[in-house]
C-alpha cells in the first residue's frame, strides 16, 4: 500500500500560524480523499491541540506539521519546542470542587478534557523539550462499513453458488483450503490480543481515575448513574433474550471445526462461592496462560489502583501501561482491517453449510439486540421521569441530533462535540456537569456494548447447544460490567471483549464468525445507546444539583 506524507514548518511567532496550520492540514486531507465531515471533525481537534502547543511554545519555536497515511490510516502530527503540555494535568486541580467553579474556569477546562477524552485518537508526549501531538483522522469507519457490507453480500452469493451450482468436490476444496484457513487466521489473531488488550486497557483506565473520590457530589453521582444504567442494561438484555430465544438450539454445531470445541465439562464446580474464590489467582502469570477472564480483570483492577499509590514510581508505571495499551490497541486496529475478509469467509461457509436457516437465525439475533436497545431507550425516558421529574419526550426531541450523529459516526468520541452542544444549548445543562460527565461517559459508560455482549454471548451459546448454568449468568454479568468500565475505544474492540465473555462461559471463540458480518451495523445502534445514556446521566445529575436551566429545557 502506498505511503503518503506531507510536511510543513511554521514559526509560532507568525500571527497567522494557527490559520496557516489549519489550511495546510485541510488541503492535505482533501488531497488524500478524506471526507468533508471527517475533515471538519479533525480540524476541531487540531485547532484545540495546536492552540495549546503554541501557547506552551518558546518564543522562537517552530510548529512542525506532518500529515501521513499508511495502511489506510491517516494521522496528523504536531510538534513544537517549549514547556511541557499535558491535558491530563493541565485542567484545574480544584476540579474536585467542580460544582463551585466559575463558568470561565469551567470553559478553560473543557478544551483539555475534550482532548483527553479523545483517548487513543489523540496522544500527547513530551521528550527532550518538545511537545508532540498525534491525532488519528479516523476516516476508516465508513469505508470499513462499506467494505463489510460488500463482503457480506459477496459471501452470501459465494455460499449460494457453492451450495447449489459449483460441484461438491470443488466447493469443498475452496472451503477447506481457502475459506476456513483465512477465517482461522483471523480468529487466532483475535485470541492472541484478548488478554493483553483487556489487561492494559483496564489498568490504564483505572489508574487515571485514582482521585475520583475527590470529585465531590457531581463525580459520585455521575459514576453512580453510569454503574446503575450498566447493570440495568445487562439485566434487561438477559431478560429479553430468555423471553425471545432467537434461533433454534444448536443450529451452528455443524460449523464447529472440532467436536470438543462445543463440549461442556459437567464436572466443573460451578458453585457461587467457588466462583468468587476463583476470581483471585494464586499466580500472576497463570490467568494469562489459561485465559481466565475474571482473574485477568481482577489483576488489572488491582494494578490500576496500585499504580497511583506508589509515589515517585507512579508516573513511570502509568507511562509503561499507557504504552502497552497503545501498542496492543494499535495491533487490534491492524487486525480489524481483516474484518471484511473474515466476513466473506464466515458468511460463505455459513450459507454453504446451513443455508437460509442460518441467515434467518442471524437476523433474529439482530432483531433481538435492536429491540433491547429500543427498550433501554424507553428505560432512559423512565429514569428522566422518576429521577428528574422532567418530560422525556422533550429530551428525545432535543437530543435527536446527537443520537443521529452517534448512529452515523459509530463513535462516542467523534459525537462528543455534538453531545456537548446539545447539553448546553438545547437541554440547558450547565458546563459544570456535562464538561465532566460526557467525556467520562465516552470512556466508562458502555450500556450499548453491554447489551451487545449479553445478547451475542447467549445467542452463540444457544447456537452451539451449550446450556449455561444459572450461577454462570452472575459470573457473565460481573465480567461484562467490569469490561464496560475499561472497554478499549478502537474499532473492533467489541469483538475483543466478546472473546473475553465467550471464554468465560465456555463458548468457542470461532462463533464470532457467525455474527461478524452484522457487527458493524449493530455497532451503530450500540453507539447511539452509549451516548444517549451519557446525556441522560448529565441531565439527571444537573437537575439534582440545580444546575439545569428549566426554561431552556422546556422551551
Amino acid at each position: 500500500m502506498r505511503f503518503k506524507s506531507a510536511s510543513t514548518i511554521i514559526s509560532v511567532s507568525d500571527k497567522s500560524v494557527l490559520k496557516d496550520s489549519l489550511d495546510f492540514i485541510e488541503n492535505t486531507l482533501k488531497s488524500n480523499g478524506v471526507s468533508k465531515s471527517v475533515i471538519i471533525r479533525t480540524l476541531l481537534t487540531v485547532e484545540e491541540a495546536a492552540s495549546q502547543l503554541i501557547e506552551h511554545a518558546d518564543a522562537d519555536a517552530q510548529l512542525k506539521i506532518n500529515v501521513r497515511k499508511l495502511f489506510g490510516e491517516t494521522e496528523v502530527i504536531l510538534a513544537a519546542q517549549g514547556s511541557m503540555y499535558d491535558p491530563y494535568s493541565e485542567y484545574p486541580s480544584d476540579i474536585k470542587d467542580i460544582e463551585g467553579m466559575e463558568d470561565k474556569d469551567v470553559q478553560g477546562a473543557i478544551r483539555d478534557i475534550l482532548l483527553k477524552a479523545r483517548g487513543e485518537s489523540c496522544k500527547f508526549s513530551y521528550k527532550k523539550g518538545i511537545n508532540r501531538v498525534r491525532i488519528l483522522v479516523g476516516d476508516g469507519e465508513k469505508s470499513m462499513l462499506r467494505s463489510t457490507i460488500i463482503a457480506l453480500v459477496l459471501g452470501v452469493i459465494a455460499g449460494f453458488l457453492m451450495q447449489n451450482l459449483i460441484p461438491a468436490s470443488i466447493s469443498d476444496a475452496i472451503e477447506n483450503y481457502a475459506l476456513i484457513p483465512l477465517k482461522s487466521i483471523f480468529m487466532s489473531s483475535l485470541k492472541i490480543i484478548i488478554a493483553p488488550v483487556v489487561f492494559f486497557s483496564i489498568v490504564s483506565c483505572i489508574s487515571q481515575f485514582k482521585d475520583l473520590s475527590q470529585l465531590g457530589r457531581i463525580g459520585v453521582k455521575v459514576m453512580g448513574m453510569y454503574m446503575m444504567t450498566t447493570i440495568i442494561a445487562v439485566v434487561l438484555a438477559m431478560g429479553i433474550f430468555m423471553l425471545i430465544k432467537p434461533a433454534s438450539w444448536g443450529f451452528a454445531i455443524s460449523l464447529a471445526t472440532e467436536a470438543e470445541a462445543v463440549s461442556v465439562d459437567t464436572n466443573v464446580d460451578t458453585s457461587l462461592l467457588n466462583t468468587i474464590i476463583g476470581i483471585v489467582p494464586s499466580n500472576f502469570l497463570q490467568p494469562f496462560l489459561d485465559s481466565d477472564t475474571l482473574q485477568i480483570i481482577f489483576l488489572a483492577f488491582l494494578c490500576g489502583i496500585a499504580v497511583g499509590m506508589i509515589g515517585e514510581y507512579s508516573e513511570s508505571l502509568k507511562n509503561f501501561f499507557e504504552a502497552g495499551n497503545t501498542l496492543f490497541l494499535t495491533i487490534t486496529t491492524l487486525i480489524t482491517k481483516l474484518i471484511p475478509i473474515a466476513v466473506f469467509c464466515a458468511v460463505s461457509i455459513m450459507v454453504k453449510e446451513m443455508g437460509k436457516d442460518s441467515m434467518i437465525a442471524v437476523l433474529g439475533y439482530m432483531g433481538t439486540e435492536i429491540l433491547t436497545i429500543m427498550c433501554m431507550l424507553c428505560i432512559y425516558g423512565t429514569l428522566i421521569v422518576v429521577l428528574a421529574h422532567l418530560n422525556p419526550f422533550t429530551f428525545f426531541k432535543k437530543n435527536w441530533e446527537g443520537m443521529i450523529t452517534s448512529f452515523t459516526l459509530s463513535s462516542s468520541s467523534a459525537a462528543m462535540p455534538t453531545n456537548m452542544r446539545t447539553c448546553t444549548d438545547k437541554l440547558g445543562i450547565s458546563n459544570k456537569v456535562c464538561s465532566f460527565s460526557i467525556p467520562l461517559g465516552a470512556t466508562v459508560n458502555m450500556d450499548g456494548v453491554s447489551i451487545f455482549l449479553v445478547i451475542t454471548s447467549l445467542f452463540l451459546a444457544r447456537a452451539y447447544g451449550i446450556d449455561i448454568p444459572a450461577n454462570m449468568y452472575l459470573s457473565m454479568a460481573v465480567t461484562i460490567i467490569l469490561l464496560s468500565l475499561g472497554a478499549p475505544g478502537v474499532p473492533g474492540a467489541g469483538l475483543v471483549c466478546l472473546g473475553v465473555v465467550l471464554a468465560a462461559i465456555g463458548v468457542p471463540i470461532e462463533g464470532i464468525g457467525i455474527i461478524i458480518a452484522v457487527n458493524p451495523i449493530l455497532d451503530m445502534f450500540e453507539t447511539m445507546n452509549n451516548t444517549t445514556g451519557d446525556v441522560v446521566t448529565a441531565l439527571i445529575v444537573a437537575k439534582k444539583e440545580k444546575l439545569l436551566d428549566l426554561e431552556m429545557y422546556k422551551k
